[in-house]
C-alpha cells in the first residue's frame, strides 16, 4: 500500500520522498500490526483506525447500531486471569482454561496459542450466558486465542489511542469529503457497474443522470430521517 502510494505521489509532486512530514490517512482495511510497523520503519506517520473505533466515538452515542455495540455483552480477555507458572487462564467463574494447542491462521498471517475449557464444564456454568456467544449444542465451550507477538512494540494499541484523540478523530472525519464514497454509492447501491451507451457524449449524459439521482438522494435522506418518510 505504501509502495503504490509513494510511487503515485512521486509522479504528482515530483518529490523523491513525497510522504515525508505528511500524515497518511487510510480506512480500517489497512489497520494491521504489519502495516503499522512498516510505516514506522519508513518514518511515515499514518492514521489507520481499528474496526471498532466508531463504537468508542462519543459522536455516535445517539446512533442505535453503535449504541448496542457499546454495551459489553460477553466476557473478553481482560476478564480472564493468566497464571504464568501453570501456563493457563482462570475464567470469571474460577475454572481453569489449560493450554490446548498452537493454531496458525494462514489467511490472516497470524499464529498463537489456544486455551480451552471442556464442553462438560461450560455447559453447566451459571455464567455461560455472559461468556459463550454460540448456539446450543454447537461448540458450547469457551476458548481463548493468544496471538504470538512478532514485534517488541505493540503499535496497534498506540493507534487505538491515537484515533480516540479528538484532534485526530476530526482529521479522519475529513475523509468523508473524498469522492470514493460517491463512486461506491453509485456502483454498489445504485447498481451502475457499467455504462449502457456508446460515444463519449452519451456516456457523459448517463453519468450526469446518475449524478442527479445521487444528489437527490443526498437531499431527500435527511428529510426521510427527520419525518420518517
Amino acid at each position: 500500500m505504501l509502495d503504490s502510494l509513494e510511487i503515485t505521489m512521486q509522479k504528482v509532486t515530483g518529490k523523491k520522498q513525497p510522504l515525508k512530514k505528511s500524515l497518511v490517512l487510510g480506512d480500517t482495511g489497512y489497520f494491521s500490526e504489519d502495516n503499522l510497523q512498516e510505516a514506522k520503519k519508513r518514518n511515515i506517520e499514518v492514521l489507520f483506525p481499528d474496526p471498532q473505533f466508531r463504537r468508542r466515538d462519543p459522536s455516535f452515542d445517539d446512533r442505535q447500531k453503535y449504541k448496542d455495540t457499546n454495551v459489553k455483552k460477553y466476557f473478553d480477555l481482560d476478564d480472564f486471569t493468566y497464571n504464568k507458572k501453570e501456563d493457563c487462564y482462570i475464567c470469571p467463574a474460577g475454572k481453569v482454561l489449560p493450554y490446548k494447542c498452537d493454531i496458525e491462521f494462514k489467511s490472516r498471517g497470524t499464529s498463537g496459542k489456544q486455551y480451552r475449557l471442556k464442553k462438560s464444564v461450560c455447559s453447566v456454568c451459571k455464567l455461560k450466558g455472559q461468556c459463550i456467544n454460540r448456539k446450543e449444542g454447537k461448540g458450547e465451550f469457551r476458548s481463548l486465542f493468544i496471538m504470538y507477538k512478532k514485534y517488541k512494540e505493540n503499535l496497534s494499541e498506540k493507534m487505538r489511542e491515537k484515533i480516540d484523540n479528538a484532534a485526530y478523530r476530526e482529521l479522519y472525519s475529513r475523509r468523508m469529503q473524498i469522492v470514493e464514497p460517491v463512486f461506491a454509492h453509485m456502483t454498489y447501491c445504485k447498481g451502475m457497474n457499467r455504462f449502457t451507451l456508446r460515444t463519449k457524449r452519451k456516456v457523459n449524459i448517463q453519468w450526469q443522470l446518475y449524478s442527479i439521482v445521487h444528489n437527490m438522494w443526498k437531499c431527500i435522506k435527511p428529510l426521510s430521517l427527520q419525518y420518517g418518510i
